[in-house]
């Protein structure tokens, strides 16, 4: 007779995990608030200059956004290059999940 396989719960799971590492990382917040707030899809440029975070900083955190599927990156093929961002519905339902985390944070502060 095998043991019993443990399932660990998703927060454990590299799934899970990886989400709170990527909320954790610095401008994600942010990120998330500007996209979720904004409605229609953003420039680099534009989350640069609004978030006011570095290039290397927003690259890699797009990069970030596009791997979790939190984000549509959409390249228009004209010249000079044009690159939008928005959110994917994945992301997009993410805000409500956030909005609830950071009221019960506000709830329990002392």
């Amino acid at each position: 007779m095998e043991p019993p396989i443990e399932v660990k719960p998703l927060c454990l799971r590299s799934a899970g995990k990886n989400l709170v590492t990527l909320l954790g990382k610095s401008y994600v917040l942010e990120m998330l608030y500007f996209m979720n707030t904004h409605n229609k899809p953003v420039r680099f440029n534009e989350l640069k200059r609004e978030l006011s975070i570095t290039a290397t900083t927003l690259s890699r955190r797009l990069d970030e956004f596009a791997y979790s599927n939190l984000l549509v990156r959409e390249v228009f093929a004209e010249v000079p290059a044009r690159v939008e961002y928005s959110l994917s519905d994945k992301g997009k339902s993410l805000g409500p999940v956030l909005k609830n985390l950071f009221s019960w944070v506000e709830r329990n502060s002392s």
